[in-house]
């Protein structure tokens, strides 16, 4: 259960694009999903338990809007783009987040 290619190379592009800040992703913390809409596509990260094999797994889903065709992937812990997804996937479950200004008070006492 390995990525293509293709998706290695745009989950790295859709990584990249969050944390510079020009996506803003959609995160729901019952569902453990991270969710992207756009104009193009659609696209879904669900996390979750694997009991059988006993690992963490990720599930992508993503819609072309054009053509409405809906592909799948998924990756989990055995596989080496477990971390990429996992980094997106962190990266998009923060990217709505509104943090405080510390300014001088981390200063102060950081």
């Amino acid at each position: 259960m390995m990525l293509p290619e293709k998706i290695r190379h745009f989950m790295k592009s859709l990584c990249a694009d969050t944390e510079s800040g020009l996506l803003r992703w959609h995160y729901d913390d019952d569902a453990s999903r991270v969710e992207l809409d756009t104009e193009d596509f659609h696209l879904a990260i669900l996390y979750r338990f694997d009991p059988v094999e006993e690992v963490g797994a990720f599930r992508i889903t993503y819609l072309n809007k054009t053509d409405e065709r809906e592909y799948f992937f998924g990756t989990n812990q055995n596989y080496a783009d477990f971390e990429l997804v996992s980094a997106l996937y962190d990266s998009a479950q923060s990217s709505d987040m509104e943090l405080p200004v510390l300014g001088g008070l981390y200063a102060q006492h950081g």
